[in-house]
């Protein structure tokens, strides 16, 4: 069995060939090698990436890979990163022998990602395997052998492009090591840390909080829904209120949050465990704080992680402190209606009510439309009054497009988050970068992600978000954000539309825009602006049988006195160099 992709027959045929003649060469050369070993290695990688090696080299990663798998610490993961030449060029091969758990790959590539190391060849099969107290192998099974007393491994074999230096290989093992560590301490923390949030369900709903009810019915509601596989928990701390900071309690740490030096949150450039905005909720009638954490996941994603403060009560009613937890959303967070999300839904509805719509009418649809396809992140974040503008704003780009930009400043300017509206037309990689070099210029920032939608209809958006480091935010105006993107997406049709309706009556104008639009060629684009060419559209209608050419000699702000252009308007027929240097070069011009 070969992972074939899009491949035709013929190339799943050779990939299955190859794998064989592997097998033969491996059996060959060692005997001590299980029969179909090689399969079991390549069965699930990608024929495509398979291509580019021989069967002799096959087998010899294979022999490798076997040797490596003879001896293991019980508990800890084996990596070794061995430099190799094969498929006609020199690679790294990056070799992983590790307990069977979740996330391991997705968080070895977001390393190697980081490291700035790209996968040539993927292969992960898990294998059954008996091995000594001593970690030698006894006893080998295969993917679906034997099941009592043995333990299910995984093996990672990554081909990446060659890793010369020694130091650089020891440090890419090393933070290997460190990730793979805290893949393991979340794994075995998951159902500790699901019993911890049960627990503190339990405290608002045994001994509610002075808060609002609907508060806390919500909070516990949203607690819940964690709970039930909406969250990845990768770790879980409680801290205590001294006086106005919070003191972490390290022995309450589970998940990556049991090792001391870890912080997810950050003033300026350092970490640390109180922030203004966590302050702030400590003072506000609310229960939970949702919000993005400062660090990024090395589990599973490689993105900001999600970071749920829960406030933490004493008998009396008295605040004591804060259960922090910090995970990510699973997808059924970005893929479900907001309307069956807590926290979510009461601020959508709160937005859907305020609007005064029916939800059956026209515009009522297309309000919950623009909440429901809202930036998920940016959702559990943004406050009602923000919403509720935005999302207004929004819904009326269907009845008129525009370029629209909608930024939102993290009220402890963390950073801003920025949505732009933009012609899908104008839209690329080039505009793109070109925008968000903008924004991070205007609030004097970083772009720290973004992230493009293509809408329905005309229209493109592109979620910025502008990281910043400390300092208050610049607050520029809308309107001239708005300006400042309207002229990077700005074309040279734009400004010839614009030219001709100062120049004409509007009738006159469209029509002559019309014939006009892509009449004009890159290089004339390149040479002139709009508004010379609307004289020279001036003089082409004014041609006729009776007067079939123009002539126009001028001078550019920079030409030397010496020097003069020309431009030859000629009708029906176009005037060959032959005809038109004799007549030049006989007024004195050199051409």
């Amino acid at each position: 069995m070969v992972a074939a992709g899009l491949l035709s027959t013929e190339e799943e045929r050779a990939g299955r060939n190859l794998i064989a003649q592997a097998e033969l060469i491996l059996s060959a050369r060692r005997g001590d090698v299980p029969e179909g070993f090689a399969g079991l290695l390549y069965g699930g990688a990608s024929v495509e990436d398979l291509l580019h090696y021989d069967a002799k080299e096959l087998a010899a990663f294979a022999e490798s890979a076997w040797d490596l798998l003879q001896q293991r610490v019980p508990g800890r993961p084996l990596v070794r990163l061995s430099r190799r030449v094969a498929g006609g060029g020199a690679l790294s091969v990056l070799e992983i022998v590790n307990d069977d758990m979740p996330f391991l790959l997705d968080s070895v590539l977001g390393e190697l990602n980081e490291q700035g190391l790209d996968a040539r060849l993927v292969a992960h099969p898990i294998v059954r395997v008996e091995r000594d107290d001593g970690g030698a192998l006894v006893g080998f099974y295969g993917a679906a052998g034997r099941n009592g007393g043995v333990q299910r491994e995984s093996f990672i074999h990554l081909h990446v492009g060659p890793v010369e230096d020694a130091e650089r290989v020891s440090a890419i093992v090393q933070a290997i090591e460190q990730v793979l560590g805290e893949v393991r301490l979340c794994v075995q923390d998951w159902k500790p840390m699901l019993a911890r949030v049960r627990a503190a369900i339990a405290g608002l709903r045994e001994t509610p909080p002075p808060l609002p009810a609907e508060e806390t019915a919500e909070a516990i509601a949203f607690l819940e829904w964690l709970v039930a596989d909406n969250f990845t928990f990768l770790g879980v701390r409680d801290y205590a209120l001294s006086g106005e900071e919070l003191e972490p309690l390290f022995e309450t740490g589970l998940g990556i949050l049991r090792e001391r030096a870890v912080r997810v949150l950050r003033r300026g450039g350092e970490l640390v465990t109180m922030t203004p905005e966590i302050r702030a909720f400590l003072n506000e009638p609310k229960a939970l704080i949702i919000v993005k954490a400062n660090v990024r996941s090395r589990v599973h994603r490689r993105v900001y992680m999600d970071y749920i403060g829960v406030k933490r009560f004493d008998a009396e009613g008295r605040i004591v402190g804060e259960l922090r937890i910090v995970g990510l959303f699973t997808s059924t967070a970005y893929t479900r209606s907001t309307r069956s999300i807590p926290y979510l839904r009461r601020k959508v509805d709160a937005v859907l009510q305020r609007a005064g719509f029916d939800e059956n009418s026209h515009s009522g649809k297309a309000l919950v439309n623009v909440l429901e396809s809202y930036p998920r992140d940016d959702l559990f974040q943004i406050d009602e009054d923000t919403l509720y503008r935005f999302a207004l704003a929004i819904m009326r780009l269907d009845e008129r497009p525009r370029v629209r930009v909608l930024p939102r400043r993290d009220r402890f300017d963390r950073f801003v988050s920025v949505l732009v509206y933009v012609p899908r037309d104008r839209y690329g990689s080039a505009t793109r970068v070109a925008i968000g070099n903008m924004l991070a210029e205007a609030y004097r920032g970083r772009v720290s992600a973004f992230y493009p939608m293509f809408l329905e209809g005309p229209l493109v958006r592109v979620h910025y978000i502008i990281g910043r480091s400390g300092g208050e935010a610049p607050n520029p105006e809308r309107a001239a954000l708005e300006d400042a993107v309207s002229a990077i997406v700005r074309t040279w049709a734009d400004d010839l539309e614009a030219a001709l309706a100062v120049a004409h009556e509007p009738a006159r104008a469209q029509a002559l825009f019309a014939r006009y639009r892509d009449a004009f060629s890159g290089a004339y684009r390149e040479a002139f602006p709009a508004t010379t060419a609307v004289g020279d559209i001036r003089i082409i209608e004014n041609l006729s049988a009776e007067a079939p050419v123009n002539i126009d000699f001028y001078r550019r702000p920079d030409d030397p006195p010496h020097r003069a252009s020309l431009k030859v308007w000629s009708a029906g027929r176009p005037m060959p160099l032959s005809e038109r240097v004799p007549v030049l070069e006989n007024m004195g011009f050199k051409v």
